[in-house]
């Protein structure tokens, strides 16, 4: 307390009883308590005594919620408790659990002393007693003082219930003493339901004797002690419970009998199951989800194999199905533990592999893991005789599910997944019930990771699966006419391109008679309406830009409906029929002008979501049926309420855009009547139908501009929705008068209320605040693409600079607005010509780190940092690297109007360097823009700072390669960097082309500049010196030797090889490429296949390839090296590969090609000096290394005593590396280590 008494404080920091006396009789109270209360927990019985002698100390004190009985037990302090007790202290008072009074200030005191015991708030001391010694006194003394023993916590629980629980040593003294043996706590449980009999036998007596009952259940799970026993593995021979169990037959909440939990944590040599089948339990009642005991078994193979065998010999039927239709084995298959024996123990006997569940799914259906284990999952499915053909009831094979789930694929183990299957016949048009085939399905679920770059040169993740048969599927449709194609359009550009590229029919129709063109606009996709119309075009097909489907409807008619500007003026643009009406039949003749009526309730069919780069980019297709209500869907959905634009806080995604007031106005624009026919409902009537404030004031004053009156009488509906229009200026010139708020800014964009913005901002354009505020609000503008506002309010700045980059009102640097436009995915090109042409922005403008970006984002995937800008880069370094349809249109005009091709950003790298660099997101465009950029005079020979030129970045397309050769090119300049990311992307083509112009295979090399070597797959050698990376020896490196690329890298190999590749050409001062190669893990299989290769040709440390082999750990002969990812961006670590079963050693290899196993090195080493030094850390490995040193041994066992130039034998370097396999094995070959 801050205003303790000086002198009781000054005695109990020096521990002077002495001065602790004289204080007492002139101290406070509240002191004596409070100092009493810190006797007890310091343990200090005399200061304890003292304080107490005083009638003004309250025995009972308390401090922080617990009284000086409950301190002085939860810290074990005996004879403080004694004391207390024999001054009166009363063991009936409750305290708080915790010191910290505040966090029970609302808590009535529950805790009794005897809980403190059973929570000790001390470490004990050594010489302490043990608290076990002192419980039967402390209880004793408790006792007297009136301590309740069937006090609760707060959950119920009391202090015998914690005693069991915990295992404590106290329980049969308090049951002894009177403790409530059936007392229930909160969830149910008695603290019989917490014994664990295990380890307290004769406490379960005493229990019993005490009249514990077996029978109580639970509320929590509805489980009786009894079946708490079973599912601990406790029952034993159930001779424990015989006499005090009357019905066996009791279930729990969940419908299981004490079979079922017995079944479960049953262990081998157990009699549970046994005795409870011999007392009448059934081996076919089944629990609530349908479940049989047999269903229960799991565990290590052991305990299974026994509850099985145990089980089936009872009755149990193996095929026997829970109410989902899972068998044991279905069950076993979904278990990741052992499940291949115990499988293959179930087939035994007599359980069907292909057993279906009532969803007709196998267990080929099932999810088997990622990665190395979901693979040999799959293999040994189909090696145990699962029919990979089998369809559930939908119709649905397994790979119509691993084609649905392919957009959110995790690892490249989906990939191997669909090509096995199809390699096992699975049939890839193969269509379940509804007509759908997996290419069908792989396409209704895009994402970015689908087209991720692999390290197979030009491939993408999906032309793996498509060109393993998928695509054979291509123009099969549905039973609605949907094709793979038509779902395409609806949510991936890429995928569109990449479709028309293998060839899919662009004028294929869906039943309903919808074309690309309709679906395309409904779903607001405009790059992919840009994209169809470009290619319409190419294959004069225009006119289904006016194609009618069955309602009547042309694509102009849905992309009005959408919202959509950017995709009206697409259509208009490639000649669409501003005019065309509906038919009658369908909707009265609806002309495009009309259809804008049906905005606000399409409005309402798209999700509300944020505009994050999701870590896959994964997207929904939908919208393809004109009776489809559903429409694209992005994962990140926000809270419906969100949906309002009064609550939201800004724009956030291309949805907030859609501008059907800028429709209508593009509309009229070109030729939409605004009259109508005296037997139809006007314009106007149609749009106060809609309930659309916005449509409903534009389209007033587009009547009005042409002279036609809006309404011919006045009604109500239309001036209540033209209040907001005619009133919110005036709304705005107040609320902007002092100061512009971001969030009002925001809500009147997302309310489509621009034009009131901009004339309530306009009446205050010449105030600071408002010039202030300008800068920030036109960012915005440009990234979503409001042109006519942008313009508008731009030009309301007094300092025309503004437009290459200001700053916001907190005085933050602002993106310019060129490089903030180019972000847009939508078509921005309109703001950009204002950007460029009306506000004369500096088109070469560069990125600069530390500038304000809007919005900002929690997180970014890869993709999109690869995406975003680098410093020093410009907007047409942005476009450059396509992704969208749009940007290659953006690219010209950006260099039309004076953008340098050739600019370079701070790594140096140019426009024309980003657009050939193979990017994680596919651009179908690239060649396209490339093409652009060189005949706009980019210059193909300029580098980046590191070196890369075009030509060597091109090295995975060998059309762009000569694209770049025929503009001039120079393949000279950089020869070495050229020719190795050409093995690097394993392009065979390329290879052939480089050599047939005059590379040479052997010259060519590749050294360190500065500390970096540039390339993927080796990084550095430290122990040798003047060391120089031939191609040869690059592609037959260890991470090439991998699953994903090894039959490939050995083709090159083989063609270099053909070319006269010397593979025993110094690699540095102390060695050879093969020799290294042999050393170090890399691929060999190709040099075993030369006839005449000289196995005994020795390295600058005179070792043989066999000396060199034996210097290679734990890799075997056709093993591979190490998992290197099929897909980029390739991960830090590489993982290493486990040693397979069977495969035996390199230097193994060699002796039985011939090689000299007593070849010795200038060191004096031979094989076995090597061999035994090895560190093989894998199971099988060893066991391969152990059989090569036997027979080495065996072979010439003069080996075994040859010293090397250290004076050391084999088993002097097995010894000191402290490897005992190799001293076993040496034994086992029948030579002492003595006599070695």
């Amino acid at each position: 307390m801050s205003d303790e008494n000086p002198t009781i404080q000054a005695a109990c920091a020096s521990n002077s009883l002495e001065s602790l006396k004289n204080a007492i009789s002139t101290a406070p109270t509240e002191e004596l308590n409070s100092a009493l209360c810190d006797s007890c927990a310091s343990g200090n019985v005399s200061f304890a005594e003292a304080l107490l002698e005083c009638p003004r100390t309250d025995v009972n004190a308390v401090k922080g919620g617990m009284t000086t009985l409950f301190i002085a037990v939860s810290h074990c302090y005996l004879d403080v408790v004694k004391l207390l007790v024999d001054h009166g202290a009363d063991a009936r008072l409750k305290s708080l659990e915790e010191s910290s009074s505040s966090l029970h200030s609302n808590t009535e005191p529950i805790f009794t002393p005897l809980h403190g015991f059973l929570r000790p708030r001390r470490e004990r001391q050594k010489s302490d007693p043990l608290p076990s010694e002192i419980f039967p006194e402390l209880l004793s003394l408790l006792l007297r003082a009136g301590c309740d023993l069937n006090a609760r916590d707060p959950t119920g629980r009391t202090v015998l219930h914690e005693s069991v629980h915990l295992n404590l040593p106290y329980t049969k003294l308090l049951i002894q003493s009177g403790a409530d043996v059936n007392v229930v706590d909160d969830s149910g449980s008695t603290p019989l339901h917490l014994l664990d009999l295990n380890k307290s036998e004769d406490v379960f007596q005493l229990f019993l004797n005490r009249g514990a009952k077996l029978d109580v259940k639970r509320v929590s799970d509805g489980r009786s002690p009894l079946q708490c026993f079973a599912v601990g593995g406790q029952l034993g021979d159930l001779s424990l419970f015989r006499p005090h169990v009357s019905s066996w037959n009791e279930t729990d909440a969940k419908g299981n009998t004490l079979l079922h939990l017995a079944v479960k944590s049953h262990r081998p040599g157990s009699q549970t199951i046994l005795e409870l089948l011999k007392l009448g339990l059934r081996v076919d009642q089944r629990n609530l989800k349908g479940k049989l005991p047999l269903h229960m078994v799991d565990g290590p193979m052991e305990w299974f194999e026994e509850a099985v065998d145990i089980l089936l010999a009872a009755g149990a039927d193996i095929e026997g199905k829970d109410n989902q239709g899972f068998t044991l084995l279905a069950y076993t298959m979904q278990r990741a533990v052992d499940h291949e024996r115990k499988i293959t123990y179930l087939i035994k006997r007599g359980a069907n592999v292909n057993t279906q569940n009532y969803k007709g799914n196998g267990v080929i259906h099932y999810e088997r893991g990622n990665g190395r284990r979901g693979i040999e999952a799959l293999e040994f499915l189909l090696s145990i005789g699962v029919d990979p053909n089998m369809a559930n009831y939908e119709g649905n094979t397994v790979l119509h599910r691993l084609a649905a789930d392919f957009a959110s694929f995790s690892d490249e183990s989906e990939i191997y997944f669909i090509q096995k299957l199809l390699d096992a016949g699975l049939s890839p048009t193969q269509a379940n019930f509804k007509g759908q085939t997996p290419l069908y399905l792989l396409c209704h679920q895009v994402s970015e990771y689908m087209f991720l770059p692999t390290v197979a040169g030009d491939k993408r993740a999906i032309d793996f699966v498509l060109d393993a048969g998928l695509i054979e599927a291509l123009e099969i449709a549905d039973h609605d006419g949907i094709r793979p194609i038509h779902l395409a359009a609806s949510c991936s550009e890429t995928l569109v391109a990449r479709l028309i590229d293998l060839g899919a029919d662009t004028t294929a129709v869906t039943g309903d008679g919808r074309n690309l063109l309709h679906i395309a606009s409904t779903a607001r996709q405009v790059n992919i309406v840009g994209l169809l119309l470009e290619h319409y075009t190419s294959i004069n097909q225009l006119s289904l830009v006016n194609k009618r489907c069955n309602n009547g409807r042309t694509p102009l008619h849905d992309a009005c409906r959408s919202g959509r500007l950017e995709t009206v003026s697409l259509l208009l643009e490639f000649g669409a029929d501003v005019n065309a009406e509906v038919e009658a039949k369908f909707s009265r003749g609806k002309t495009p002008l009309l259809v804008c009526c049906e905005y606000a309730k399409e409005e309402q069919r798209w999700p509300v979501h944020l505009e994050l780069p999701a870590l896959d980019g994964r997207v929904s297709a939908a919208g393809i049926l004109s009776k489809d209500e559903k429409r694209p869907n992005l994962p990140q959905l926000m809270d419906k309420v969100s949906r309002d634009p009064i609550r939201r806080l800004e724009v956030t995604s291309e949805n907030d855009t859609t501008n059907v007031t800028g429709i209508l106005r593009t509309l009229v624009a070109h030729g939409a009547t605004l009259t109508y026919e005296q037997s139809r409902m006007s314009p106007m009537a149609e749009a106060v139908f809609s309930g659309s404030e916005e449509l409903v004031s534009e389209l007033g004053r587009l009547m009005e501009q042409h002279g036609l009156e809006p309404m011919r009488f006045p009604d109500f509906e239309h001036m209540y929705l033209t209040l907001t229009s005619r009133h919110l200026p005036d709304i705005l010139g107040v609320c902007f008068s002092e100061f512009v708020s971001d969030h009002t800014v925001a809500r009147l964009l997302l309310l489509r209320q621009y034009n009131a913005l901009a004339e309530g901002l306009e009446k205050h354009a010449d105030a600071a605040h408002v010039q202030t505020a300008l800068p920030g609000i036109l960012v915005n503008l440009a990234k979503w693409g409001y042109t006519d506002l942008f313009k508008r309010l731009g030009n309301l700045l007094a300092d025309p600079s503004w437009i290459n980059g200001g700053v916001n009102r907190f005085k933050k640097r602002l993106m310019p607005y060129l490089l903030v436009a180019a972000e847009r995915k939508v078509p921005n090109l309109d703001v950009i010509k204002v950007i460029v042409e009306h506000f004369k922005a500096d088109i070469n403008l560069q990125f600069q780190p530390g500038i304000e970006i809007r919005p900002k984002l929690p997180f970014q995937s890869t993709i999109w940092l690869r995406r975003a800008y680098k410093p020093g880069e410009s907007a047409l370094h942005y476009f450059a690297k396509g992704g969208q349809w749009w940007h290659t249109k953006a690219v010209r005009y950006l260099l039309q109007h004076g953008a340098d091709p050739n600019l370079q950003s701070t790594n140096g790298s140019t426009p024309l360097l980003n657009a050939v660099h193979k990017s994680l997101s596919e651009s179908h465009q690239q060649k396209e823009i490339i093409k652009v950029l060189l005949e706009a005079g980019a210059d193909p020979n300029i580098p980046s700072h590191n070196g890369c030129s075009p030509l060597s970045l091109a090295t995975y397309d060998i059309n762009i390669f000569r694209l770049l050769l025929e503009n001039g090119a120079y393949l000279e300049t950089c020869t070495s960097r050229v020719l190795f990311t050409t093995l690097e992307n394993l392009n065979l083509d390329m290879l052939s082309l480089l050599l047939e112009n005059g590379i040479d295979c052997n010259t060519t090399t590749l050294q360190k500049e500065g500390n970096i070597w540039y390339t993927q797959r080796f990084h550095d050698d430290r122990n040798l010196t003047n060391f120089t990376l031939h191609p040869l020896h690059y592609l037959s490196m260890p991470k090439f030797n991998e699953s994903n690329t090894r039959d490939r890298a050995i083709k090159l190999i083989q063609y270099l090889l053909q070319q006269g590749a010397d593979p025993f050409r110094p690699c540095s001062d102390e060695t050879t490429i093969l020799h290294h190669i042999f050393e170090h893990g890399g691929t060999i299989q190709p040099f075993l296949e030369i006839l005449d290769l000289d196995l005994e040709r020795r390295d600058a440390q005179g070792r043989t390839l066999l000396l060199a082999a034996s210097r290679c750990e734990d890799l075997g002969t056709n093993s591979f090296a190490v998992m290197y990812p099929l897909l980029e961006p390739v991960p830090k670590y590489i993982r290493i590969v486990d040693y397979p079963e069977g495969d035996i050693t390199r230097v193994m290899t060699l002796y039985n090609r011939g090689a000299d196993i007593t070849a010795v090195d200038h060191a004096g080493n031979n094989a076995l000096h090597y061999l035994v030094a090895g560190n093989c850390g894998s199971f099988a490995g060893q066991k391969q290394y152990r059989q090569t040193v036997e027979t080495f041994v065996r072979k010439a066992p003069e080996l075994l005593h040859q010293v090397n130039k250290e004076g050391k034998t084999p088993v002097d370097i097995a010894r000191s590396a402290g490897e005992k396999w190799a001293l076993e094995a040496i034994r086992n070959a029948g030579v002492k280590i003595e006599e070695a």
